[in-house]
């Protein structure tokens, strides 16, 4: 079984999407067939502090914009513990559970998704073994062409395909992008890396620890800094102004960029 929470939006065409996800996977997809932006969050946990978060999840329709903010599952490492006090079982925390058959406290544990106590008895088979980590949180978005879209996360992964949109604005604590194609493109990341194929106006990115790869820029205006990592940009003959590379640790790699204005500037690394 699964948990679920579906959207769709009642206006036609091109929506903003704004979405927050805390942790999980947030994936995108751009479809010019598609009439209606509709949504999918979901996790294969059917009940305990993942499906909780799905069924917690905030959708918000206000004309062409699309909000959403999913939660954070109440678990940290996959456990949840509703009580303190613990009978005569034997409790190992250290990625696993291990059920003595005794009843344990008055609170509930959840592994996995999975109840381990429950009404402060264990309600697996004695001398199970049950691994840690809560079920993803996945976010399923399919938005029409000529969409905007807007991602914060803490700790998740995020890809973006199919066909253009307007803009792709990104930020993440510990988490990469990846995405076929934007007009305007606008990231951040603290931990995690920043792959568009191709960028056709406008481009700022920048990551602390990770790598800056752009496939194809066409734009008039871009920017890409790393203190860790490399940044990577190939520009078309179509792009014009100003390109600025900077890295503190990381190489710097310009492909056909000597018709732009170039400002380029590394601590410890090579430009090329």
């Amino acid at each position: 079984m699964t948990t679920e929470k579906i959207h769709i939006m009642s206006v036609e065409g091109a929506v903003e999407l704004d979405l927050a996800a805390v942790k999980g996977q947030v994936r995108i997809a751009v479809d010019p067939n598609a009439v209606f932006a509709r949504l999918r969050v979901h996790t294969a946990a059917a009940e305990g502090p993942a499906a909780d978060a799905v069924r917690a999840t905030e959708i918000g329709e206000y004309g062409g914009k699309l909000s959403v903010s999913v939660p954070e599952p109440a678990a940290t490492g996959g456990i949840v513990i509703g009580g303190n006090s613990f009978g005569g079982g034997t409790a190992v925390f250290n990625g696993s559970f291990v059920s003595g058959g005794t009843a344990v406290g008055d609170g509930d544990i959840w592994i996995g998704g999975r109840p381990i106590v429950v009404d402060g008895r264990v309600v697996v088979p004695q001398g199970t073994v049950v691994t840690g980590g809560s079920e993803t949180i996945s976010v399923d978005v399919v938005l029409p062409a000529g969409s905007s879209s807007s991602v914060q996360t803490k700790h998740a992964e995020t890809t973006v395909r199919g066909a253009a949109l307007k803009t792709l604005r990104f930020r993440a604590h510990n988490g990469s992008l990846k995405a076929t194609r934007a007009d305007v493109l606008d990231a951040v990341t603290h931990n995690g890396s920043v792959l568009v194929e191709t960028v056709d106006t406008e481009l700022e990115a920048s990551t602390h620890n990770g790598s800056i790869t752009i496939g194809e820029y066409h734009g008039r205006c871009a920017s890409v800094r790393t203190h860790n990592g490399n940044a990577s940009v190939a520009a078309s003959p179509a792009s014009t102004g100003r390109l600025t590379a900077r890295t503190h640790n990381g190489n710097i790699h310009l492909v056909s960029a000597g018709h732009l204005d170039l400002e380029t500037s590394t601590h410890r690394g090579r430009i090329w």
